[in-house]
């Protein structure tokens, strides 16, 4: 899990460094295209019949859901400090608590409400709504994890009849579907240098995927979902070494109350 987010922080470096060069939608272009290319590797040796399918309505939603999310956390780099951007994000467990209800039709007891209470504080002392500190540019990442929210739920609707291989592999195609119907009129067509990150995008991370999923299989969600939230150290070092981000108290404050309520979420879940 640790391989996982520390691969996945790598990313969020590369996207950073590249957002200054290359514009966002090109950036998403070269993570879907060389994505594309691992998912067809990942068909070959696992065989075509991994992508057949009860549930393509299903894949839809996740597929496109997960694109809302790459892409907005995409934007989210550009506009924000890393920190910033990775800990509100990080408000999703919290949204797909919310979301379970209506969706999955699942009750919401005391303990995960309070929670939900306890994160969505974290978020607005992020967020300092009402204050002249407020960015607008904040609510990207919100509506990233509102979409990351969306995948994970349809993904447990997946799970129990779906391969990883097919969730990958539609996920990919929606990707690469949605970049080249926002192809950037301003493409820069990069040099060799820079064509080694932008593709890197696309290993690195369907690496840190590939890492993820292995946690999954091999412990119990309550074991690995705390790692989680080691991106958020991850990246707040990375960001400081090579850009030098230096967040905002409030940043790390708000943090920990995110952190706090989405383990809780889970242990409840676990309960």
């Amino acid at each position: 899990m640790i391989a996982a987010i520390f691969s996945l922080g790598i990313n969020d470096i590369l996207v950073k460094g590249l957002s200054f060069k290359f514009p966002v939608w090109e950036i998403v272009f070269f993570r879907a295209f060389s994505g594309v290319i691992i998912s067809f590797i990942l068909v070959f040796y696992f065989g075509w019949s991994k992508l057949i399918t009860a549930k393509p309505i299903g894949h839809a939603i996740r597929a496109f859901s997960s694109v809302g999310t790459v892409v907005l956390f995409f934007f989210g780099i550009k506009f924000l400090l890393l920190a910033e951007n990775q800990a509100i994000f990080h408000s999703s467990p919290i949204i797909a608590t919310i979301l379970a209800v209506p969706i999955l039709k699942e009750k919401i007891g005391f303990h995960r409400l309070f929670a939900v209470l306890l994160g969505f504080v974290g978020v607005l002392i992020i967020l300092k709504p009402g204050t002249d500190l407020f960015n607008i540019y904040s609510l990207i990442p919100i509506a990233a994890a509102c979409f990351m929210a969306l995948a994970y739920l349809s993904t447990r609707y997946l799970m129990s009849t779906e391969s990883s291989v097919a969730i990958i592999f539609y996920y990919s195609i929606a990707l690469l579907f949605v970049s080249i119907c926002f192809f950037p009129k301003n493409f820069i067509y990069p040099s060799l240098i820079n064509l080694i990150p932008l593709v890197s995008l696309g290993i690195i991370g369907s690496l840190g995927h590939y890492f993820l999923s292995q946690a999954a299989k091999n412990a119990e969600v309550m074991a690995i979902a705390p790692f989680e939230y080691c991106s958020f150290i991850f990246v707040t070092i990375l960001g400081y070494l090579f850009f030098n981000e230096v967040p905002d108290i409030t940043v790390y404050i708000g943090a920990i109350f995110i952190v706090i309520s989405g383990i809780y979420i889970v242990y409840r879940e676990q309960k």
